[in-house]
């Protein structure tokens, strides 16, 4: 089966810049839009082969993989999902992005979603994380869904 990932980046570095440019376009046409007008117009203007571009991010442990019911244990984050989280979550910045790794490596707690097919994890470190994931259906892959910061009241509710 042919992988959902139509171009895989070897680096956070380059991700980030072509995400970064794909935003700025998307925030220069669409001032008055709300958040999921923004992500719809940006699902309408971009191909599927950047939409579906993507860069592994980190690698799920046996016991976050078996919680998934995932096949595989790497996590990919899609320039969809990257796009559609800067432009819902502009808090987030760069550097909260590359923790991704740290917070699957040692989350503080994780949970399965009630639709099976996501988990939840957070970490407290300098800042509150949550960050979701979720597997295919055929669970051959993981991605990463959303990445949000918490208060830390926000936080302490999970």
């Amino acid at each position: 089966m042919k992988d959902i990932c139509s171009k895989k980046y070897k680096n956070f570095i380059d991700f980030n810049a072509g995400a970064n440019r794909l935003v700025e376009y998307v925030l220069k046409h669409t001032e008055g839009f709300s958040d999921s007008q923004k992500v719809a117009y940006a699902r309408n203007v971009f191909t599927k082969d950047v939409l579906n571009s993507c860069l592994t991010v980190g690698f799920l442990s046996e016991n976050l993989k078996n919680l998934l019911g995932s096949k595989v244990n790497y996590l990919n984050f899609s320039m969809d999902n990257m796009i559609k989280n800067r432009l819902s979550h502009p808090e987030v910045n760069d550097s909260d992005y590359t923790k991704i790794a740290d917070i699957i490596n040692a989350p503080s707690k994780y949970y399965k979603s009630k639709s099976g097919y996501d988990i939840i994890l957070f970490k407290a470190d300098d800042k509150y994380y949550k960050l979701v994931i979720k597997t295919t259906h055929n669970r051959k892959e993981n991605f990463v869904k959303s990445l949000h910061l918490l208060n830390e009241d926000r936080y302490k509710k999970y």
